[in-house]
């Protein structure tokens, strides 16, 4: 990973300096008012017009110089006329060349592979250029070598390696080209001399100066324009680093430690464009958890939750889920994105259950606290759905969209606390390895038709685990315990009461004899009768876990959300020994 994030590193400082001066240069030719854009989003094509426009003046003042010394052969007379001559006309064509260059790169800007070509041709010019200057003057009696490590880093910086080192290697095969053929006698060396560079036996002192000079400025631009880029280059990477940390912990509350490195090192990996594949999904929700906050301190509401949360995400991140939505209380883990996942269907019974284990870590530690009891419902669902970023260009996403979401929040509202609940896909993925507790055919809301959904209990194989029960052995009140309750529709409660006697207690749920038509999976309000006037005011929803069957009219069901008052209340029934001849209802 490192080799990866030190690549992208290196080419982002090298951007960075050109960057810098282009987006400088962009702002003095916009004007007030008028925007170039970020030079980093300029193209091939762009980029050349702007050197163009930067090395304009120079060059047109090397072009009036070698016009000068044409006009005036006494300022240096070792110069060869004719030689010089060809020389101020091939700047003047270089100069000229401009004409052509900017109507040409302003066509082909828009066109990738077009200008690219085009910045391949102009790069070449330059270097052809240089080439030719470097063999008129002689490549051992000029020191125009010192423009080549010049040229090379301003093109590393403009362009990509590929384009600098092909004008590069050019140069450097006609500059020896032109050697050999001298050594060969086809060609002379240095042929814009006349004579050798000297006057009355020492080197002429406009020839020393100006080669003393120029070099040294050269240098010195290439020294400056390396220290900006290493300067630069540590300044980004203490940015980068710090950057890095940032997405870390912002991308490492969603995703497990190993995805999170896979997609650093690989970001092609993530295809954000969307992605038909099958996953798992695991919703799990706090039962009456909204009950729960509307009677208790938020700050409580909030600890607690928290501490909740955080435990049921490390188990996610464990078995390679990704978080892919916290609403409130609840949440959706993807096993199988962004990343594939072998085993996916595996992975999500195996976090379920850990998670339904760890419940009893959490409570535990909630009544250290004061903090409240919570019970927690998972619906597992393994389905072919598109994976993706969902949004738009300005904010988006990482989710999953398909049907096999909405019936996997459907499966996950038929869960009692404790309960773990899975679609027949997740069971056919896992042939012999489950352990059934129960199955039921329900129709949920917008299903075309019923479906079945399994009990889990355990899983065998690897990993091994099974659901550690928190119920407690229900035992008949010790005296008559009545109550009326109202099925619940949605988030409405029904109009009609029915009346039922407790026959079974326990502090996680009750066995009630009706009447009324309660079944598997329905939820109720209900309201203890013949106690005092503030327990009768405080409302206990549950849900259905067994309905009645043709020999008994009992129903089971399991607490969804408990009053802490009605709670202390039913211990201390089930503290109490049975009262002499009470007559309870045998549920017969």
């Amino acid at each position: 990973m490192g080799d990866v994030v030190g690549g992208r590193r290196l080419a982002y400082n090298v951007e960075g300096l050109v960057a810098v001066v282009m987006d400088d240069v962009a702002k003095r030719f916009a004007g007030p008012g008028r925007g170039a854009g970020s030079a980093r989003r300029w193209n091939e094509a762009e980029r050349v017009l702007c050197v163009e426009t930067l090395v304009l003046f120079p060059l047109a003042l090397a072009t009036l110089r070698t016009w000068y010394l044409v006009d005036h052969p006494e300022a240096e007379p070792y110069l060869d006329p004719v030689v010089l001559r060809l020389v101020a006309w091939l700047h003047t064509a270089f100069l000229l060349r401009v004409a052509a260059i900017v109507p040409i790169g302003l066509a082909v800007r828009g066109m990738p592979r077009a200008r690219r070509l085009f910045a391949h041709c102009v790069a070449h010019t330059w270097w052809l250029g240089l080439a030719v200057v470097t063999y008129l003057h002689g490549p051992v009696t000029t020191p125009l070598w010192a423009l080549y490590p010049t040229m090379g880093l301003v093109l590393l910086l403009v362009f990509d390696a590929r384009i600098a080192f092909a004008g590069f290697a050019g140069s450097l095969a006609v500059l020896y080209a032109g050697a050999i053929a001298e050594r060969l006698e086809i060609i002379p060396y240095a042929p814009i001399f006349a004579q050798w560079p000297e006057v009355h036996g020492r080197i002429a002192d406009t020839w020393l100066w100006s080669n003393m000079v120029w070099p040294g400025a050269v240098i010195s631009a290439t020294f400056v324009m390396f220290a900006v880029v290493l300067r630069r280059s540590q300044w980004q990477a203490a940015q980068l680093e710090r950057t890095t940390e940032l997405l870390k912990r912002l991308f490492g509350r969603y995703v497990s430690a190993d995805v999170m490195s896979t997609l650093l090192a690989d970001p092609e990996a993530f295809d954000t464009a969307g992605d038909r594949r099958e996953v798992t999904i695991l919703m799990s929700d706090l039962r009456g958890f909204t009950a729960l906050a509307e009677r208790t301190p938020p700050e409580d509401v909030l600890c607690a939750l928290n501490e909740y949360l955080g435990i049921m995400i490390d188990l996610c991140f464990k078995h390679g889920g990704t978080v892919n939505e916290i609403v409130g209380d609840a949440l959706m883990v993807i096993f199988g994105a962004p990343l594939p996942m072998e085993g996916h269907a595996a992975s999500a019974v195996a976090c379920a259950i850990e998670m339904q284990n760890a419940m009893h870590a959490v409570n535990r530690r909630n009544r250290v606290t004061g903090a409240p009891h919570l019970e927690m419902g998972i619906g597992l669902n393994t389905a072919t759905v598109i994976v993706g970023n969902i949004g738009s260009a300005r904010r988006a996403r990482f989710g999953v969209i398909g049907a096999g979401v909405n019936v996997a929040s459907r499966i996950e509202s038929y869960a009692a606390g404790g309960q773990v609940l899975a679609s027949q896909s997740v069971v056919d993925r896992l042939p012999g390895r489950l352990r059934i507790d129960g199955r039921h055919d329900v129709v949920p809301k917008g299903a075309g038709g019923p479906i079945t959904i399994y009990e889990i209990g355990g899983i065998v194989g690897e990993p091994q685990l099974a659901i550690e029960s928190a119920d407690q052995p229900f035992h008949p009140p010790p005296c008559r315990l009545r109550l009326r309750y109202r099925i619940l529709a949605g988030k409405h409660v029904g109009d009609r009461a029915y009346d039922a006697t407790v026959v079974g207690l326990s502090t996680t749920g009750m066995e009630l004899a009706t009447g009324g038509p309660l079944g598997v999976f329905d939820e109720v309000q209900m309201h203890l009768v013949q106690v005092s006037s503030p327990l009768r005011a405080l409302a206990v929803y549950a849900k259905v876990v067994a309905g009645p069957s043709a020999r008994s009219r009992v129903v089971r069901i399991r607490f969804t959300a408990l009053p802490p008052e009605v709670l202390a209340y039913l211990e201390g029934l089930s503290a109490r020994p049975p009262e002499p001849n009470d007559a309870r209802a045998s549920g017969g």
